[in-house]
């Protein structure tokens, strides 16, 4: 043990010590003490009480002497000088005797240092005892530190690093303690450590899918709205290049035109999805070994999450269902994109089979709510709506590989809703424009209304530039009924078309349905109907108009089946046929007969004015001046078809003249063969024929050739009685050649009533005349037997 260095006292320390100490004898001993303890106590810790004694004393003599030298000069302060020296020999005779005491004491104290050094020999060993016990405790403490920032680090979700700490806890124990009780309890909280972090990961992956749930929608906003620029795209494209207007969003030529667009609805400006905390949890749980666990409860939190996203929308009706329908569609195609991702990046995790099981709920789900939200709805453009946000959400989800087939089937479903919705619509229009036609000529009173009739109307090669020609105001050929009817069509076709648009066709004929029902609307509720009023009219002038519309609804229908041909979505199949063109055709008839029967009925007034004398002595007209109902009748006609009827083609005119004239030929035929005219002679006979011929003059001054052989029947028949013809007739090659039109039962009749007329006269010249029209009466009415019998057989 090395000795300290005893310390030397100068003058100048002991002065400045003494200086220290208050010695006056007014002061209080405790203020002395106090001052002196300090200095006593340095004394004895430095072991020098003689040498401060001897030092001190050396310093009273030093000072004694300076009093000396300073007293020779002054006996006062000397003396003054010897009692603060006696004073202070007084104190320091005192200071001695303490000292003294503190020298035995000091004695004492080393007595029990050496006690203490033998006990220190003992505290060493000891303390090699404690190092050992520290080391160990150490060693047990970083062990705790290390369990310690295991529950650190899974507050601060570092899950991976807390499960290696645990690792660490196994392999890092020295020796000594790896068979203490402690290390042994520490290994038995390892199992609790582990679950800790099997719940805060579990606890991070809940909250992870918790927000997942909450930005899907808008990252299903922002994929629907990638598919809504990609349609608008694709549909500009086809509408400027033809040759890709069959081909669809979401086809080989559509993918390959979009390839160089890069869209992450899951990593974009607007949405980030971070999938760490998903990833980080199944890499925990795959180090835990229980995966499956983790696949189970994923499985069923999202089945629980797509429930709630379809069963919050179950109360929708028709009026809110527009307005729930896009936040659905964004909910559900956030929430597919997000499961496609996964199952993309992680597929030993998500199985194909998990996710399809959602997509099937989803979509039978889906299909519940749309059959609530549409039920008793009756607004087409609800079901269009719908449509479109249900195909937007179908080519969306369809580019990340879901089976939709099952959204194709609802899109069919709601396509034919949407199809009778349409008809009942557009059939209540017809029916409309048909019920509210004035039946009068369209007027336009300038070029700007003539361009947007002409442009909406289909109208026959040239006739909309002949009808350009003309001066304004003018009055197109059709009433208002056509354009009307046309504007319809049109927008029948582009609703239909604006359903099916982007819509897959494999299991629906789309063209095909719209032809049916266009044909259903043309046929039912403007062919039929236009019928129905025809028959209760009577004004020719409003059936003339009828008449001018149907033609031009049938030339409509030969364009429209061009025009359905250019819209179809398949090439497949022949040319397009309308029926309604038919029906059509068939209302034009109806309207010509309606013609025919006004006319004819006209026609019987005049046939209640022929006063013919059936037995004159000469004929009472000549061709040249025919009985006045026929003069009247022919003037009455030629003016009524030719005024009234103006608006009418040529063809249409001749087969009115046609019906006309077969009526007079028939009511002339009737009259001669009815049982009211029992007998008349040949006068009366030449007056009927002179009657006819003036007909036939008038019709020939119409240059209407077609007509000339209309009174063929009654004009043969008067010919063979009149030019004694009746052995003629009866040869079959003359019959047959000359007088086809002749019916052998009628020529009968009129020769029995000319052999009745002559025997009522009486005479011998009579009388054979009677005989031979008798005798030439049963030969022609022999011919008619065979005729009679053949009908009969055929009516059998």
């Amino acid at each position: 043990m090395i000795r300290r260095q005893r310390p030397t006292f100068t003058s100048a320390e002991l002065e400045l010590q003494l200086a220290q100490i208050t010695l006056d004898p007014s002061s209080s001993s405790a203020e002395n003490f106090e001052a002196l303890a300090p200095l006593i106590k340095s004394i004895q810790d430095t072991d020098s009480e003689q040498l401060y004694l001897r030092s001190l004393e050396t310093f009273v003599e030093e000072k004694e002497r300076e009093i000396e030298k300073i007293c020779e000069g002054n006996y006062e302060d000397f003396v003054s000088s010897v009692s603060t020296l006696l004073s202070i020999r007084h104190g320091t005779v005192h200071l001695r005797r303490r000292i003294g005491e503190l020298d035995g004491q000091m004695g004492d104290v080393g007595r029990a240092l050496g006690e203490k050094k033998r006990a220190l020999l003992e505290q060493k060993k000891v303390a090699r005892n404690m190092d050992d016990a520290i080391d160990t405790l150490q060693t047990c403490l970083r062990l705790l530190d290390l369990v310690h920032r295991v529950g650190e680090m899974i507050r601060e979700g570092k899950y991976w690093g807390a499960l290696r700490s645990l690792e660490d806890l196994l392999h890092l124990p020295p020796p000594s303690i790896s068979e203490t009780p402690f290390y042994a309890h520490l290994l038995s909280s390892l199992p609790s450590l582990r679950l800790s972090i099997k719940d805060a990961v579990t606890a991070s992956e809940k909250t992870w899918l918790f927000e997942v749930r909450e930005s899907g929608a808008n990252v299903g906003k922002l994929a629907l709205e990638q598919m809504g620029q990609r349609i608008k795209k694709w549909r500009a494209r086809r509408e400027k290049e033809g040759g890709v207007r069959l081909a669809r969003v979401g086809g080989a030529l559509e993918l390959v035109n979009n390839e160089r667009v890069e869209f992450d609805a899951l990593d974009n400006e607007e949405s980030q999805i971070d999938f760490r905390p998903l990833y980080q949890c199944i890499h925990i749980y795959e180090a835990l070994e229980c995966k499956s666990e983790l696949q189970r409860n994923y499985q069923q939190d999202r089945k629980t999450q797509a429930t709630l996203i379809l069963t919050s929308r179950l109360g929708t009706t028709p009026e809110t269902l527009l307005q729930t329908l896009p936040t659905l569609m964004q909910e559900l195609v956030g929430f597919f994109i997000i499961e496609a991702h996964v199952l993309e990046t992680v597929p030993d995790f998500r199985s194909q089979t998990d996710v399809d099981e959602l997509w099937n709920e989803m979509c039978h789900s889906m299909v519940e709510v749309m059959g609530e939200g549409l039920k008793g709805c009756q607004s087409p453009e609800v079901f269009l709506e719908t449509k479109t946000n249900v195909l937007l959400f179908v080519q969306t989800l369809e580019g990340y590989g879901y089976n939709i087939s099952e959204l194709n089937g609802l899109l069919i479903t709601l396509f034919e809703r949407y199809s009778e919705l349409l008809l009942g619509k557009f059939s209540t229009d017809f029916d409309q424009i048909v019920s509210e036609d004035d039946h009068q000529p369209m007027l336009v009173n300038d070029q700007e209304e003539f361009d947007q009739v002409s442009g909406v109307c289909w109208l026959a090669p040239g006739e909309a530039e002949s009808l350009a020609l003309q001066g304004f105001p003018q009055s197109m050929p059709f009433s208002q009924t056509y354009p009307m009817c046309c504007i319809n069509i049109r927008n029948f076709v582009d609703q239909f078309y604006q359903f099916t648009d982007g819509v897959a066709q494999q299991h629906l004929d789309i063209d095909e349905v719209l032809r049916k029902s266009l044909d259903g609307l043309l046929t039912d509720n403007v062919s039929r109907q236009i019928s129905k009023r025809l028959l209760g009219m009577s004004n020719l002038s409003q059936i003339a108009q009828i008449v001018v519309n149907l033609e031009h609804f049938v030339t409509a229908c030969e364009e429209l089946e061009g025009v359905l041909m250019n819209l179809r979505a398949s090439q497949r199949g022949g040319p397009v046929k309308l029926s309604s063109r038919q029906a059509f055709a068939q209302a034009l008839t109806v309207a010509e007969n309606r013609i025919n029967t006004i006319i004819a009925s006209k026609l019987e007034s005049f046939f209640e004015l022929a006063e013919y004398n059936w037995l004159p002595a000469r004929p009472q007209s000549t061709a040249a001046e025919p009985s006045t109902y026929v003069f009247e009748m022919i003037t009455f006609l030629t003016a009524y078809v030719d005024s009234v009827l103006i608006g009418l083609n040529e063809a249409i005119k001749t087969r009115a003249y046609r019906s006309a004239l077969g009526r007079i030929n028939r009511w002339l035929m009737e009259t001669l063969c009815g049982k009211e005219v029992t007998r008349f002679n040949e006068a009366a006979l030449t007056s009927v024929l002179n009657d006819v011929s003036f007909i036939e003059a008038e019709i020939k001054r119409l240059e209407k050739p077609d007509l000339v052989s209309v009174f063929d029947e009654v004009k043969h028949t008067l010919n063979i009685v009149l030019s004694d013809a009746v052995s003629a007739y009866m040869e079959p090659s003359i019959r047959n050649m000359s007088y086809s039109a002749v019916k052998p039962m009628r020529l009968a009749i009129i020769l029995t009533k000319l052999g009745k007329a002559s025997a009522a006269i009486g005479g011998a010249h009579n009388m054979a005349k009677t005989d031979r029209r008798r005798r030439e009466a049963d030969e022609v009415a022999r011919l008619a037997q065979p005729q009679t019998q053949t009908q009969t057989q055929t009516q059998k």
